[in-house]
């Protein structure tokens, strides 16, 4: 889960360190730029793109409600995590495949 986190937050840690110096710098990071340039990338790389981080998003938030049920101590018998993690894998790849299509 931990990889997921840094999946997701170091770019965003370096995006923003380069949105706020982009002024000094004369890069254009505002929004219609990024969003022309992602429009313009190929489906393929857009769809991985999606993907990867989608994955990495929704893996982190339901296993983050999975640690979250078991703070209240229930669901922690070996039958009932491993039923939990495949349950929680399963909706992240639903969730995945719902914020590519979107």
């Amino acid at each position: 889960m931990r990889n997921c986190a840094i999946v997701l937050t170091v770019p965003i840690y370096i995006f923003g360190a380069a949105y706020v110096v982009s002024p000094l710098m004369g890069w254009h990071l505002d929004t219609e730029s990024m969003v022309a340039w992602f429009g313009a990338l190929p489906v393929g790389v857009r769809v991985a793109v999606k993907g990867v981080w989608g994955f990495a998003f929704c893996f982190h938030v339901m296993h983050g409600l999975r640690h979250l049920v078991w703070d209240t101590g229930m669901m922690l018998s070996n039958k009932q995590v491993t039923v939990s993690g495949w349950i929680g894998l399963g909706i992240s790849v639903l969730g995945t495949v719902g914020l590519i299509l979107w």
